[in-house]
């Protein structure tokens, strides 16, 4: 019998390895920068949190979900997003008795079960914040600008950042309305998906993806023109902050996200280079959240990216980190002191790559040239009787003879 991964699913090794390290990296210099920290939750919750979080008319809750019933006969769901789960966490810790904001980071696996394509799969890796006892719509214009912020010191390019709002609960009742009479006598032809969103949550029609229910809503209302007069000024002034991070933005009338959780600004960060599904970052505001889950009224922001996609996106632009020294050992009486050399310079965090097995010096070279190590430390009887190395640069061919301290100073600047 062959094994492999299960569909869906993907094994993670080799330079895909360094680029998911690479995108992590990069993502924790930029929210740390902004006051993020870190937050680690469990990959599965209990499956009443998704139902209430989420929302039980949405694609996720009612197609998408792992859900099992555990050895004690409970209820269990690996996690589809990761947002209930930290909402979850900080309203069982009352972490709103100790601060009154709180932003928190995260990145890991999540599970749904959708048909696998390029950049998505059944598990697949995710990153993203929360910003939670903020209401300020400048929090909001932040949290798109550190979003796109990151995409862009990941060196990715053509992206465009769209966003709408999607008012509070009384401004969607009256769009829903709205929305219902429009499509009330084109029901019929729309995709079987929209006919059943069209009962349980006719908003998701507007961010169906099949062309032609896109066609039918092209002149459906705006959602816009059912905010209040506070929902419209909190758009007003994310716009305005937007302009004053220096992000450039488009809206899009049809922006509802898939998630019933969110309120006022959502927003998402799109590429032409991934085809239909060109997400790549989304999010938005969820004040009621944390009201539906734990009977707490605070406000909140936040968005998540796919890893994989952004992995797709990167290419090869990602170069493989190598050792930054090799160490070429001659004769096995020098071995002993070579690996004394070695250890000494990993205890300075200095990336060193030597060899078990006694080589010539062309050997070394030549496996030297073929990792792309520009500095080669050069051990025979002499440096071991010296108590010195010869360290040379193999870029510039020069080298001297210094103390292994003195080598690990140098390769460290």
């Amino acid at each position: 019998m062959k094994l492999k991964a299960v569909r869906g699913t993907k094994d993670i090794f080799g330079d895909d390895a360094v680029k998911y390290d690479y995108i992590v990296e990069t993502a924790k210099k930029i929210f740390t920068s902004y006051g993020y920290s870190r937050i680690i939750t469990p990959i599965f919750e209990e499956t009443s949190l998704f139902k209430r979080g989420i929302g039980e008319g949405t694609d996720i809750v009612e197609k998408e979900m792992y859900t099992f019933l555990d050895k004690g006969e409970r209820s269990v769901t690996l996690r589809p997003e990761g947002t209930a789960s930290i909402v979850r966490s900080y309203l069982e810790h009352k972490v709103y008795g100790k601060e009154d904001s709180t932003k928190y980071f995260y990145h890991g696996p999540m599970f749904r079960y959708e048909r696998p394509q390029a950049g998505r799969y059944r598990e697949f890796n995710q990153i993203g914040v929360e910003a939670i006892g903020g209401n300020s719509p400048i929090l909001d214009a932040e949290t798109i600008s550190m979003g796109y912020k990151l995409l862009e010191a990941l060196g990715l390019e053509e992206l465009e950042v769209q966003i709408n709002s999607v008012g509070g609960n009384a401004s969607r009742v009256k769009y829903r309305q709205k929305l219902v009479d429009f499509l009330s006598d084109k029901k019929d032809v729309l995709c079987e998906d929209c006919k059943t969103r069209y009962y349980k949550n006719p908003l998701r029609v507007l961010d169906c993806k099949n062309q032609n229910c896109q066609d039918i809503t092209k002149d459906a209302p705006n959602l816009v023109d059912s905010l209040s007069i506070e929902e419209n000024e909190h758009y007003s002034e994310v716009k305005k902050y937007l302009e004053v991070f220096g992000v450039n933005y488009s809206e899009n009338p049809r922006l509802v996200r898939g998630l019933d959780y969110y309120s006022n600004t959502v927003f998402e960060i799109v590429t032409n280079k991934l085809g239909a599904q060109g997400t790549v970052l989304a999010g938005g505001r969820y004040d009621g959240l944390l009201k539906t889950i734990g009977d707490k009224d605070i406000p909140a922001v936040g968005f998540a990216a796919g890893i994989e996609r952004i992995m797709l996106l990167l290419g090869d632009n990602v170069k493989k980190e190598t050792p930054k020294v090799y160490i070429a050992w001659l004769g096995d009486e020098v071995k002993e002191y070579a690996f004394k050399v070695a250890e000494t310079l990993r205890k300075s965090y200095i990336n060193s790559y030597i060899e078990f097995d006694e080589k010539s010096m062309r050997a070394h070279m030549k496996k030297a040239d073929k990792l792309g190590i520009n500095f080669a430390v050069i051990i025979g009887t002499e440096e071991m009787e010296s108590g010195k190395v010869l360290l040379k640069n193999l870029a510039e061919r020069e080298q001297e003879s210094l103390g292994v301290e003195e080598v690990a100073e140098k390769l460290s600047k």
